[in-house]
């Protein structure tokens, strides 16, 4: 198995876009959504409650952990200026684009859908930048970004850095642990200070507290797992009958503490160390039974699964708006919700991957960045 295998790294990553694409459809028609979100179908389901909570917690931590596997290689290849540059064009760019021009029509949904007095352009030109003020889903993007730019930095500063060769090894038997207690304590001493699911908001950054320090932790991983030659001849390659049981039983256990944080009658301490070891775990676990089951199965290059690839990254920048007032419009619409939800979710990925492919990879400017 040589670098043939890392296919499987392209195509694990336009899966967990096209969970995304699932999550935010779901959210539509869950059952306690946030009272904020953009646009509610007064129809909900618990099974859409279930499919958010499972899929919300490892897409994220997976990302982060694929941009930093890749990360060393091209910065040694291309040098601290033309790597930072074509991060500038492939993440800050189409983060300014999206917070400037996709993100106010889509948080203008959320007054809109309320039937509140306000008009599309005050809220794009005034509202919007004070106290409506949101990244939308392109907060991956800038938060990704300062990442890069750190690494960079590290990498100028710390010669030993710039000095890393890849060794390809297997992880030791303490290193699972160990990554795991760190998350949870990152996790847990962040919920001392901010409640669960809380977002902070500013001008260049948009994050959650407590999840923030996971992200961190992933895309070192990332680093670490290329070092030492993960996926490939002699490096660490995790194996599907240890890590799916392990990733069915952590999901089990943290689908058990999440749904039950607000209503078990325990002190908050205690629910929200189970809570913080449970999304530990799972993450790890679902990053690791993900790679195992890709890298068996999905180790293709075949013209689906490299357009998917290739298309992915516009398909995750153009959804939002799309899926958002697809739900609406079939709000009134006499059906099943899971009707509905399966036709938004197709519609919704049929359109971007198209828009993607003949717009944004094909235009000037934009196609240097998609």
């Amino acid at each position: 198995m040589g670098e043939n295998r890392l296919y499987f790294l392209d195509n694990l990553r336009a899966s967990i876009i096209f969970i995304v694409v699932l999550l935010h459809v779901s959210l539509c028609y869950m059952m306690y959504a946030p009272n904020w979100w953009y646009v509610i179908d007064p129809v909900t389901s618990k099974f859409f409650t279930l499919l958010v909570v499972l899929i919300d917690v490892p897409i994220m931590p997976a990302m982060f952990f694929i941009a930093g596997y890749f990360a060393l290689p091209s910065l040694r290849r291309h040098g601290a200026m033309e790597f930072l540059w074509q991060k500038v064009w492939r993440l800050f760019f189409p983060w300014v684009l999206g917070v400037v021009v996709l993100a106010p029509p889509t948080a203008f949904m959320i007054p809109f859908t309320r039937k509140l007095p306000v008009e599309l352009f005050s809220f794009w030109t005034s509202t919007f930048w004070t106290e409506a003020f949101q990244h939308s889903v392109y907060w991956f993007l800038a938060l990704l970004f300062w990442m890069f730019v750190g690494l960079t930095l590290l990498w100028k500063c710390i010669p030993a850095l710039r000095e890393l060769t890849r060794t390809p090894a297997t992880a030791p038997l303490w290193f699972f642990p160990a990554f795991v207690a760190a998350s949870a304590v990152c996790f847990y001493i962040v919920l001392q200070f901010f409640p669960v699911d809380y977002w902070f908001v500013s001008y260049l950054l948009s994050f959650q507290p407590e999840r923030v320090f996971q992200h961190i932790l992933y895309f070192s991983l990332g680093i670490w797992a290329w070092k030492y030659g993960w996926f490939t001849d002699g490096g660490y390659r995790p194996r599907k009958r240890a890590w799916l049981p392990v990733l069915a039983i952590t999901m089990v256990v943290y689908l058990t503490a999440k749904m039950g944080f607000t209503t078990a009658h325990a002190p908050l301490w205690k629910k929200q160390l189970v809570l913080a070891c449970s999304f530990a775990t799972y993450c790890i676990a679902s990053l690791m039974g993900w790679s195992a089951l890709f890298s068996t199965w999905v180790n293709s290059s075949g013209r689906i699964w490299r357009s998917a690839a290739d298309n992915s990254y516009g398909i995750y920048f153009l959804h939002a708006l799309i899926v958002y007032w697809l739900v609406y419009v079939l709000i009134p619409v006499r059906c099943s919700i899971y009707l509905k939800a399966a036709v938004v979710f197709i519609t919704a990925m049929a359109l971007c991957w198209f828009l993607t492919a003949v717009i944004l990879r094909k235009a000037p400017l934009l196609r240097r960045m998609f």
